[in-house]
């Protein structure tokens, strides 16, 4: 674009979309993203809100329609005179783009493939964003939908889909299924465990995370208990597997993550099988043997690109590949 157009709309609603883009080709139409690429890599700065993500083609013109994707955006932890706002890459799939017209669903439009760009905007809701408030006032004043936001936008890349992922990269299945914010602790490299009222991670009065039961910090008997015992890791290391994660979803590659909770040098018996679980409960060690042959298999397999799930065994006789498992792109 040559340059943004901001505009608001209704009370709460805010936008800023970009100039008309046009294809080199032919003027008339937009740019043709559909031809190997896969979703936009957006670089950008926030402050924990909840935007969308919107491209227009030739269907809003002719019907008003908006292809939508929203995403979350994260903070840092709260320091004194220090702003939250954080910087963080976002990955947003052509196929997570959902045609909206008026804020409704609309199912008569053909799927948005990358085709025909003419216009990329970014938009806030208040409806989707509520003021923060005190655990304490949860039940004697009601939430309010937010009016201010801070929305800074680095860069707009497209990432290609090659068939079959470009990393495979092993970490630990202490990591949750969903990292929410404010879960990372970068000040003392450490995942908190997410409690909901009256746990360890609550919030704030200015929306911040604290933190009101103890924590550990990596310490001597910590170090001991990780030396002595082979199948256990540190709270350090698992913060550092997560970062390793973020790192690689961030980069545009194509990757799948293979969550492990330890190794032992037992083959896999014949009566039970390899699993791979969305969830990290009542995860299993297994082999390095296993595990190598796991990662080999998925950098040969296009259905195992983007993502991540917990390798486990069990008894169930069900067969299982990596079809069976959801791309987890979209934050």
């Amino acid at each position: 674009p040559t340059g943004p157009a901001a505009s608001s709309s209704v009370a709460g609603e805010a936008a800023v979309v970009s100039s008309r883009l046009s294809s080199r080709g032919d003027p008339e139409n937009g740019l043709d993203l559909g031809r190997g690429f896969a979703g936009f890599v957006c670089r950008l700065c926030s402050d924990g809100g909840i935007y969308e993500c919107f491209v227009r083609t030739a269907e809003y013109e002719r019907l008003g329609v908006d292809y939508v994707c929203e995403f979350g955006t994260g903070t840092k932890q709260p320091k004194e005179k220090q702003s939250r706002n954080k910087f963080m890459s976002v990955r947003l799939p052509f196929s997570q783009f959902k045609a909206m017209k008026n804020g409704e669903a609309d199912t008569t439009a053909p799927p948005f493939a990358g085709t025909d760009v003419r216009h990329i905007g970014f938009r806030f809701r208040g409806c989707r964003n509520k003021d923060v408030l005190p655990p304490m006032f949860k039940n004697i004043k009601p939430q309010r939908n937010r009016r201010k936001f801070y929305l800074a936008l680095s860069y707009i890349k497209v990432y290609r889909s090659p068939p079959e992922p470009e990393f495979v990269y092993l970490s630990d299945a202490r990591i949750p299924p969903v990292v929410k914010n404010g879960m990372v602790r970068d000040d003392v490299r450490q995942m908190m465990p997410d409690l909901a009222i009256g746990g360890d991670l609550a919030m704030q009065e200015d929306g911040g995370a604290s933190v009101s039961g103890a924590y550990r910090i990596f310490d001597e008997d910590e170090a001991k208990r990780v030396t002595e015992s082979r199948m256990d890791r540190s709270n350090e290391e698992t913060y550092f597997k997560y970062k390793g994660e973020k790192l690689l979803r961030d980069s545009g590659l194509n990757y799948c993550i293979v969550r492990v909770a330890g190794y032992n040098e037992e083959a896999t018996a014949s009566s039970s099988k390899l699993r791979y679980k969305t969830d990290n409960k009542e995860v299993s060690p297994v082999s390095r043997a296993d595990v190598a042959q796991v990662c080999v298999n998925a950098l040969l397999d296009p259905e195992a690109s983007n993502v991540s799930f917990y390798l486990s065994k069990d008894t169930s006789p069900k067969k299982q590949s990596f079809g069976d498992l959801e791309s987890d792109l979209i934050p």
